[in-house]
């Protein structure tokens, strides 16, 4: 029986560089495989989300042998941060002095104040070949049903997030 690796993100950091599989980037593995990333999210317009559900679908309709990897990552996310400091920008300079001292305080602390994180759910698959890509480009119909969407990672992407993977930077942004 061969022995398997489970969770191992050696094999993932340690690429080869890209190639192009259709419309879609993939990372050569060292191992010379090519890896398809894709962000899966719950979609804004469906009140009943079920990725349980969703993820036993994906998993039933792949064939044995197949590898598909589920990552969930902490990710920094800025954008409620500079939402909230473009709102602090916006505000009149106030004629008081105690308020100007407090909005000067409110502005420095949001600058100064770390990235909120978000977790962001990734899935990596080892393409097996063109049975394989079928199922990739069908991947999004399948999620459908189930209130989730996929968006599929683009080679800067994917180099960023084994960036992440590898050496997550908690000071980012």
């Amino acid at each position: 029986m061969a022995e398997q690796t489970i969770g191992s993100t050696r094999d993932f950091v340690l690429a080869k560089g890209f190639t192009q599989v259709g419309a879609y980037a993939a990372l050569i593995g060292e191992d010379g495989t090519r890896r398809l990333f894709a962000e899966v999210y719950a979609d804004p317009d469906r009140p009943e989300v079920r990725p349980q559900e969703a993820y036993q679908a994906m998993l039933s309709s792949m064939q044995p042998g197949w590898t598909l990897r589920l990552l969930q990552l902490f990710w920094p996310d800025p954008e409620p941060r500079l939402a909230f400091q473009q709102q602090v920008q916006a505000w009149q300079s106030p004629a008081n002095e105690g308020l100007d001292i407090l909005l000067q305080g409110l502005t420095l602390a949001v600058q100064d104040s770390p990235l909120p994180f978000a977790r962001r759910t990734v899935l990596e698959f080892v393409l097996p070949g063109e049975e394989g890509k079928a199922w990739w480009e069908g991947l999004p119909g399948l999620c459908t049903g189930f209130g989730l969407r996929v968006r599929f990672l683009d080679q800067r992407e994917v180099g960023e997030l084994s960036r992440w993977v590898l050496n997550p930077s908690l000071e980012y942004g």
